[in-house]
C-alpha cells in the first residue's frame, strides 16, 4: 500500500472518538447538564437523583468487568456497536420518562450500553496502534467526552431556557438520536484488526498483533493482582469525580 495514502487507524481513531463523544460525553456527562430540570420535572430530590446517577454508574460496572471478553469473542466492532445502540435506545426512553423509576431504568440500561461501548473501544487503539504512539492515540481518543461537555455546555442552556417544560426531554431525545447514528457509523467504519484490511499496525509491524486474540485466558486476566490494582485505582479515581460532575451544575444552578 503506498505510504502516501492515510492509514486506516486514523479512521478506527476519528470514529473511536466520537464513540466515546456518545458513550460517555452525552450518556454520563449529559445527565449532569439536565438534572436540574429532570428533578423539577419529576419531584425527585437530591437523593433521588443520586440514585439516578448511581443506577447508571451500576450499568457501566456490570459491562465493563465483562466488555473486553465479549469483545475478545465476538469482535469490538460487534460489541461496541450493541453498545450504541443500547445507549441511544437508553437516552431517548430516558427522555420519556415519567416518574423516578422508570428513569432509574433507563439509566441503568444507558449505563449497559455505555461500559459495552466504551471498555472495547480503548482495547481497539491497542490492535491499530503500534506501543511508540499508543498512548498517544489513546488520549485523542478519551478526548471525546470532554469534547462533549464543550458542545453541550453552551447549547444545553439555551435549549433548556426556550423550552423551560420539556427541554431536558428534547435533549435526551437529541443525545439518543446522535448516538444511534454513531452506532451506525461504528457499524460500518471500525474494523477488528489491521490485517482484516491486510495492514499492519500505525507505527510498525508488531508481532503481537498477529496473534489471534480468542486464545487470551480470561480467567488469568480477572485472578491478576495487578489488573485488579489498577481497577481498584480507576474506581477510585471515578468515585472523586463522579460525585462532584453529577452535582456541580445543580449546585450552580441553586446558587
Amino acid at each position: 500500500m503506498s505510504s502516501s495514502r492515510i492509514h486506516y487507524a486514523w479512521i478506527v481513531l476519528i470514529v473511536g472518538t466520537i464513540i466515546v463523544f456518545g458513550s460517555l460525553g452525552l450518556a454520563r456527562f449529559g445527565y449532569s447538564l439536565l438534572l436540574p430540570s429532570m428533578q423539577s420535572a419529576l419531584e425527585i430530590d437530591n437523593s433521588a437523583a443520586g440514585s439516578l446517577a448511581t443506577a447508571n454508574l451500576v450499568g457501566y460496572l456490570l459491562l465493563a468487568l465483562i466488555g473486553g471478553a465479549l469483545a475478545s469473542r465476538y469482535g469490538p466492532r460487534l460489541i461496541i456497536s450493541i453498545g450504541m445502540l443500547v445507549v441511544g435506545v437508553g437516552m431517548l426512553l430516558t427522555g420519556g420518562s415519567q416518574s423516578f423509576w422508570s428513569g432509574m431504568l433507563w439509566r441503568f440500561v444507558t449505563g449497559l450500553g455505555s461500559g459495552a461501548s466504551n471498555v472495547p473501544i480503548m482495547a481497539l487503539m491497542s490492535a491499530w496502534f503500534s506501543p511508540t504512539i499508543r498512548g498517544f492515540a489513546t488520549g485523542i481518543a478519551v478526548s471525546g467526552s470532554s469534547i462533549a461537555l464543550i458542545l453541550t455546555g453552551p447549547l444545553i442552556p439555551r435549549m433548556l431556557s426556550l423550552f423551560p417544560s420539556n427541554g431536558w426531554r428534547l435533549a435526551w431525545y437529541i443525545f439518543g438520536g446522535v448516538s444511534l447514528l454513531i452506532a451506525c457509523a461504528g457499524a460500518l467504519l471500525l474494523r477488528n484488526h489491521p490485517k482484516d484490511l491486510d495492514l499492519h499496525v500505525l507505527g510498525g509491524p508488531n508481532n503481537r498483533a498477529k496473534l489471534n486474540q480468542r486464545t487470551l485466558n480470561w480467567g488469568l486476566v480477572y485472578r491478576s493482582r495487578a489488573v485488579w490494582h489498577l481497577g481498584l485505582v480507576y474506581a477510585a479515581f471515578g468515585f472523586s469525580y463522579i460525585i462532584y460532575i453529577t452535582f456541580f451544575i445543580r449546585y450552580l444552578v441553586g446558587e
